[in-house]
């Protein structure tokens, strides 16, 4: 089966389900556990109206069921796991004509960071599910998370090459290049190259420092320091669309009354069927956060989400999910 025949969609296209692993006493969670779980609730309770919602949850553990019983399109899979950030460590899906190929990737908590033996065989225990037997997996010894890139769904693709870096030392930037290429079947790949936003374990992910809306418009967090805004603003500028155009770009405000040391990032938005959910820490920004997307997707509804207690562990609900295509 060729990789040819595939195609890496964009976030926002049409969607099966939405992954997501539920906290446990074993995670970094342990010492606010039923803060964190009410925010999940709400997460989910926020996006079943949309679609399928898929839980992954730790064998033996029956609070997930105590607090999601009774709920349409929700679907529980025991899986042994490490951590919650599902978006790095489940299955990165290429489309073909209805066909879907679960590209499994070597996940090691982020360069090593953290116990990851667990999360890196949740998409073997997942291809051999029901609910994932139309899809077909294929593993990778190649370190990508999903919180890394940023698809447009034709054919460019969105990095942050220091973040990148920090995962194949080894590997010219060609290199990277070239397996991206082959990987993903994708024709164009953009990068910044900026180190990671302060309590940022990933190295800087993309999707805590910039996001497609459409494949001409990218919007990026403003990073609360001048200079390190400038930065960006000015290597995203020199970017250029498959057909040599700037990108259009839109500026999330910085939270500036959230804890400096957190990564806090409006740009950690996630799609689902319809609509974009967009983190709310807590901050007067919320609002203007939410408001600056809902005029970049009139066609969406576009709702915060609670992520007060997920910041805490230096995440959101793009980290904390991962989209299954249509």
């Amino acid at each position: 089966m060729s990789h040819t025949n595939y195609r890496l969609p964009a976030e926002w296209e049409h969607q099966s389900a939405t992954l997501l692993a539920w906290p446990h006493d074993k995670t970094d969670w342990s010492g606010q556990l039923d803060a964190i779980r009410r925010e999940y609730v709400a997460l989910i309770d926020t996006i079943l109206p949309h679609q399928k919602v898929v839980v992954l949850v730790s064998p033996g553990d029956r609070s997930a069921e105590k607090s999601l019983s009774g709920r349409a399109r929700l679907h529980l899979v025991e899986a042994r796991f490490n951590d919650t950030w599902c978006r790095d460590y489940g299955p990165i899906t290429l489309v073909s004509d209805g066909d879907r190929l679960a590209l499994d990737f070597h996940f090691n908590g982020w360069g090593g960071k953290y116990p990851a033996r667990l999360d890196n065989r949740v998409n073997t225990l997942l291809a051999r599910h029901p609910l994932f037997d139309r899809l077909t997996f294929r593993q990778y010894l190649f370190e990508l998370e999903g919180g890394a890139i940023e698809p447009d769904g034709q054919g460019a693709l969105l990095v942050n090459w220091h973040c990148l870096h920090a995962r194949h030392p080894h590997l010219t930037r060609g290199e990277i290049e070239h397996e991206l290429h082959n990987l993903l079947n994708i024709d164009h790949v953009v990068g910044i190259d900026l180190e990671p936003m302060s309590g940022d374990d990933t190295d800087g992910h993309i999707d805590t420092l910039a996001r497609f809306i459409s494949p001409d418009i990218i919007v990026f967090q403003d990073q609360g320091d001048t200079s390190r805004t400038d930065r960006l603003r000015g290597q995203l500028e020199s970017l250029r669309t498959a057909d040599g155009q700037p990108f259009d770009l839109f500026v999330l405000p910085c939270p500036e009354d959230i804890d400096p040391t957190l990564p806090a990032s409006y740009a950690n938005f996630m799609y689902v069927n319809g609509a974009c959910l967009v983190p709310a820490y807590g901050s007067d920004s919320d609002e203007l956060a939410r408001g600056v997307l809902a005029d970049l997707l009139p066609e969406r509804a576009v709702r915060s989400v609670s992520a007060r207690v997920m910041i805490s562990q230096f995440g959101g609900p793009h980290c904390a999910s991962m989209h299954i295509p249509a």
